[in-house]
């Protein structure tokens, strides 16, 4: 019966802990060749902005974006947001129109995302 007990809260701790945080499978995706290819940033934000088509991975980062804008991250992880920093940055610095556009989109009334950039610049 013990063991039963000790098996329950394993699992329990583990279905929560994945609650807590996104998922981690792309914490090693390559943002810096991600960041440093100005046309992959183009089809990610024309992706992120319904322009355009979204890879697989797009579909993922698109789907929580909302989320992670609107919460500040909350549930990133320190790699999460580390990849969030360097891909918005690069976003503003060679797309900042397009930048400006996402901003508009996902907190058109400007309550998140001054938030949002606070938390990610760990």
């Amino acid at each position: 019966m013990f063991v039963v007990l000790i098996f329950s809260y394993l699992f329990l701790s583990i279905v929560l802990a994945d609650e807590k945080s996104y998922d981690r499978r792309y914490d090693y995706f390559e943002v810096d060749y991600f960041v440093n290819n100005p046309r992959l940033l183009k089809k990610y934000l024309d992706c992120f902005l319904d322009q355009g088509p979204c890879t697989p991975i797009g579909r993922v980062f698109k789907k929580v974006l909302p989320e992670v804008i609107r919460t500040a991250c909350e549930k990133c992880t320190p790699l999460q947001k580390k990849f969030t920093k360097k891909a918005f940055d690069a976003f503003k610095m060679s797309l900042p129109e397009s930048h400006a556009e996402l901003k508009m989109k996902y907190d058109p009334r400007n309550m998140y995302y001054d938030a949002f950039e606070t938390a990610i610049a760990i």
